[in-house]
């Protein structure tokens, strides 16, 4: 609730500032982890070990995200209620 107090401004606007300040945080930790984990060519047993955990988790991750018989279904109707979403808010909440 306080971060999106923080993000608007007094006339109740979001203030975009803000959002590019937290964005460039998260940016530069992303960017500063990803430095350490990498600085060395010869990892050690502990960062390789990782490394396989690491790929199989992300191999589990992406067949889950397959397209199957229960997630199209979802996606579909999370693309009907944004458009209802859109239309809705088009008409200004007038139906």
């Amino acid at each position: 609730m306080l971060i999106i107090i923080g993000m608007l401004n007094k006339k109740g606007e979001i203030n975009m500032e803000y959002i590019i300040t937290v964005a460039v945080f998260f940016l530069v930790a992303i960017g500063l982890m990803y430095a350490v984990s990498s600085e060395g060519s010869n990892p050690t047993r502990q960062q390789m070990r990782n490394r396989i955990k690491m790929q199989r988790a992300w191999k589990r991750f992406k067949r889950t995200l397959k397209v199957d018989e229960v997630l199209a279904p979802f996606i579909g109707g999370l693309i009907i209620i944004f458009f209802v979403l859109v239309f809705t808010f088009k008409l200004h909440g007038v139906i």
